[in-house]
């Protein structure tokens, strides 16, 4: 197809008897982006259109606006026309942008005038800092990156909501001369932590985020019931207002007129396009009717992660087996189980192996795995084990106190596994073995650490893939992140390099004594 054959009618906008108001809408839209010379204003103009008409094909293979809207702002022609088509072309998927792009180059090769702004609309996007910033609760994650185009900056701010399957919450447009100033302000009044990011794992984190919105959006309404009105063309700005802090003065990151979440999240979309992709395989979330949905296996890294859907009061899966009793007194003292613990993905691995009491409660399990991996105990964590999922009492989650269960209930011989998870912005996975179920050591005193392997990694660094960045970046003298990363650690110039093969024996057993 060429993008102006206008295909046999069917039922979507395009070929409906609404077209023509549709239409007219769209080239009164298009008026106004004739004279400027902002492509990002077009942009939004398209992405307000994108959002608002799902592309996606019916049965018989007819798409909305690559068969409908697209071939009929191609037939009606003129400036106004060529404009919108350029506007879609930059912002919509593929193969809805190639469409849009064929039409607007036959009106072009037809003599139709281009705005002034269509050249560069074309022109290669460049990525600048990427950063991180995480709530000291766990609860909240924002996501920062500036772009470059023919020397015009701008910014997005993404706004992650932990306790909702990790969902993008909200999105902010600025200057990208503002950025530094919102990132301070963040810092400064909420209390962040800030860390750069790879490119390509921003992009991972943030299409995970975008997908796990779009579900939920899909299941409380179609995105044509959203409200798109001409007031959303103005630019401006959208953020995540419950973590913002208003400071009174005009240029507050929480005014509240900007474009729409659709209308910033199909922008986001086609930004990260740009960004090559990460070898990290997306993760999926689960919208079967028939299952009952646990958010907290939804998403892996910085998605998902959750102890419950406290957004969205999503139910949690059913235990697979049915939690045994807790040992009584009649059965005498509970055994010592030595458990290997060892963090998911990395390589090489880092370990730590840990003896306790059989019927030591999780609650107190939590302690040992902050103790041994040098955690802070600054974010959520969760449990996950063959009877069920387990988290802190008193947290607003639906699952079952970790107070209440102990080691021998979920994990009772030798060979059984389970998961226990911690940040789940990081999303530091540890996998924990029964390796072996002995008598006590009456000479010794539990819990007690008896090898381990490797430095764990510092806080919120970035979960897995961070910390690998973060290594690359202390050890290499030339690395153009080196001295931001040093600085980062903590270390000054009379300090050797972070040793990510030391394993300090003494510091796990004096953090382990405080639970004897």
């Amino acid at each position: 197809m060429d993008g102006t054959t206008t295909p046999e009618a069917c039922n979507c906008p395009g070929c409906s008897g609404d077209a023509d108001g549709i239409i007219a809408t769209m080239l009164t839209s298009a008026a106004d982006l004739i004279g400027d010379e902002d492509p990002l204003t077009a942009e939004m103009t398209g992405a307000m259109f994108v959002a608002m008409i799902d592309d996606a094909p019916d049965p018989d293979g007819i798409s909305p606006m690559s068969h409908g809207l697209i071939p009929q702002l191609a037939a009606q022609g003129g400036t106004e026309a060529l404009a919108l088509l350029a506007a879609i072309a930059a912002v919509a998927p593929q193969p809805t942008a190639d469409v849009a792009t064929t039409a607007m180059n036959a009106l072009a090769e037809s003599g139709t005038p281009r705005p002034k702004w269509a050249d560069e609309i074309t022109d290669e996007v460049t990525v600048g800092d990427c950063w991180r910033l995480d709530d000291t609760g766990g609860i909240m994650t924002v996501f920062a990156v500036g772009f470059q185009r023919a020397g015009r900056t701008h910014a997005m701010m993404i706004f992650v909501d932990h306790t909702d399957c990790g969902a993008a919450q909200d999105i902010a447009l600025l200057d990208g001369d503002k950025l530094p100033d919102a990132l301070d302000k963040l810092i400064e009044t909420v209390g962040t932590t800030q860390i750069r990011l790879d490119p390509a794992d921003l992009r991972w984190h943030l299409e995970q985020a975008l997908d796990a919105r779009q579900v939920h959006d899909e299941d409380d309404a179609d995105l044509d019931d959203e409200e798109f009105d001409d007031d959303e063309l103005d630019g401006g700005l959208s953020t995540g207002d419950d973590f913002l802090i208003d400071d009174g003065t005009d240029d507050d990151l929480d005014e509240d007129d900007g474009p729409d979440y659709p209308v910033l999240a199909t922008l986001l979309r086609a930004r990260l396009a740009t960004i090559p992709a990460s070898d990290r395989p997306a993760a999926p979330h689960h919208d079967d009717d028939d299952e009952v949905i646990d958010p907290a296996a939804l998403f892996p890294g910085l998605l998902g992660r959750t102890p419950a859907a406290i957004g969205r009061g999503r139910p949690r899966s059913a235990p697979a087996r049915k939690l045994p009793p807790k040992r009584k007194k009649s059965q005498g003292p509970a055994p010592v189980y030595r458990l290997g613990v060892e963090l998911a993905g990395s390589e090489p691995p880092i370990r730590r192996q840990v003896e306790v009491v059989g019927d030591t409660p999780l609650e107190t399990l939590h302690y040992v795995i902050q103790s041994v991996f040098d955690w802070d105990d600054s974010h959520l964590h969760l449990f996950e084990t063959s009877y069920g999922e387990f988290a802190p009492p008193g947290n607003q989650t639906r699952h079952p106190s970790e107070r209440k269960v102990t080691l021998e209930q979920v994990a009772a011989a030798e060979g059984e596994t389970f998961t226990y998870r911690y940040d789940f912005g990081d999303d530091w996975e540890h996998e924990i073995t029964v390796v072996a179920v002995t008598d006590r050591d009456p000479a010794a005193s539990y819990p007690r650490c008896t090898g381990g392997e490797r430095a764990a990694p510092p806080e919120d660094c970035g979960g897995v893939l961070g910390y690998a960045n973060l290594l690359d970046a202390v050890a290499d003298p030339t690395h153009p992140e080196h001295a931001d990363r040093r600085e980062w650690l903590g270390l000054d110039e009379r300090q050797t390099a972070f040793d990510p093969e030391r394993f300090d024996a003494d510091r796990v057993d004096q953090r382990l004594a405080t639970l004897r």
